[in-house]
């Protein structure tokens, strides 16, 4: 286990922390998230401030 670790412990990290920070944006994208929250908001306030028919 040791050796295991000695050798690919840069690729166990690497893996890691991309899975997580893909974790992190797909909650951030979510259809309820914070983002899409915000960004609907961005939408409709425009839409309103143009006053389209």
């Amino acid at each position: 286990m040791k050796v295991i670790f000695e050798e690919y412990s840069g690729i166990i990290i690497t893996a890691v922390a991309i899975v997580a920070l893909l974790a992190i944006i797909g909650l951030l994208l979510a259809s309820n998230g914070p983002v899409h929250k915000a960004f609907a908001d961005l939408i409709q306030g425009l839409f309103k401030e143009v006053k389209l028919p």
